[in-house]
């Protein structure tokens, strides 16, 4: 049986490990971008990129809106990466 108090924190703790999760995917994701020369924060490159958690502890990234040439460049580095792998 557990007390009002653990009640109430266990859903605190899957939130917090959740966020965690989010943000240390959301700073992987950076780097990537930065390695592709693409500035997180810059409002012409990547306006905004976040890790967040629903309230059950569900990690996600939030990726706010991409620009188009931003978008392109992303689906030209997947098709290449997609078609080296294949060719290998």
């Amino acid at each position: 049986m557990t007390t009002d108090i653990e009640a109430v924190a266990q859903p605190s703790d899957a939130f917090a490990a959740g966020k965690k999760r989010a943000d240390d995917t959301a700073f992987m994701l950076d780097r990537v971008l930065t390695e592709m020369g693409i500035r997180v924060g810059d409002r012409d490159s990547w306006p905004q990129l976040q890790g967040r958690a629903s309230l059950s502890g569900e990690p996600y990234v939030y990726l706010g809106t991409v620009p188009m040439a931003t978008v392109r460049k992303l689906i030209d580095a997947l098709i290449y990466a997609h078609s080296a792998k294949r060719a290998r």
